[in-house]
């Protein structure tokens, strides 16, 4: 009951921080969904692939014939199997990403209104990521000590963003190369294949979908505590 009452005051204190919850929760809710729903398309389109390659591959008559329908065949066969998931789920992380961002971004105005924080979160530059951790905990005060694991993972899965975002994926002489690659060492669902290029696993995009929204909702939590004293002072 009391619990009860101290969240109703705080709602009132600060309804865009109750906004911003639900915000989070739909955001990323959906971005889970849509990773399911993407990854199901493209497992019941690679079997039904499969399915048409072996009987195109016995309705074939003579080697000329069999030889002339094996490259479209195995074309048909790397599109589904390589071409398509990369796509995907380049395109996937970097929406997760970006969604994580603009929940931290968020974040960081909502402290300043409400903590009376002179200097506003200049969101212009790169790293906005890093940079709104750093506001939260510096300029808002919240402790983050016991969030090492989720700020290092939300910083690797940035690193991965860029290198997809700037360099279509390969890491090859980027300055974060060796980063990404002891990243990919700790057997996450990313490997970096024979020609550096970034290889997500299916269900790499919606682990770290929710490793960032408890990441978020966490920061969340932090920072309506520290609104709530703020505002009993």
């Amino acid at each position: 009951m009391v619990s009860s009452m101290k969240e109703g005051i705080l709602d009132i204190v600060s309804p865009e921080l109750t906004e911003l919850r639900y915000f989070i929760h739909g955001q990323f809710d959906r971005m889970s969904s849509l990773c399911e729903f993407l990854e199901e398309v493209i497992r019941k389109e690679a079997k039904r692939r499969h399915a048409r390659a072996r009987i195109q591959r016995k309705d074939c008559e003579g080697e000329e014939e069999q030889a002339f329908n094996s490259v479209a065949i195995e074309d048909s066969l790397f599109e589904i199997e390589r071409d398509f998931p990369r796509i995907v789920r380049y395109s996937l992380l970097v929406s997760m990403m970006s969604t994580t961002e603009s929940c931290l971004v968020r974040l960081c105005r909502v402290a300043h209104s409400n903590l009376d924080i002179k200097s506003k979160f200049r969101e212009d530059g790169r790293d906005v990521i890093q940079h709104a951790l750093k506001y939260l905990q510096d300029k808002a005060g919240l402790n983050t000590a016991s969030m090492c694991y989720r700020k290092e993972l939300a910083d690797s899965l940035r690193k991965l963003r860029n290198a997809i975002a700037h360099s279509v994926g390969c890491i090859k002489g980027r300055k974060d190369e060796p980063d990404i690659r002891a990243f990919t060492k700790l057997g996450v669902g990313v490997v970096i294949d024979k020609r550096n290029n970034i290889v997500l696993s299916n269900r790499f995009v919606i682990n770290n979908t929710v490793g960032m929204k408890q990441l978020v909702i966490q920061l969340h939590g932090k920072l309506k505590k520290q609104i709530g004293a703020h505002a009993a002072k």
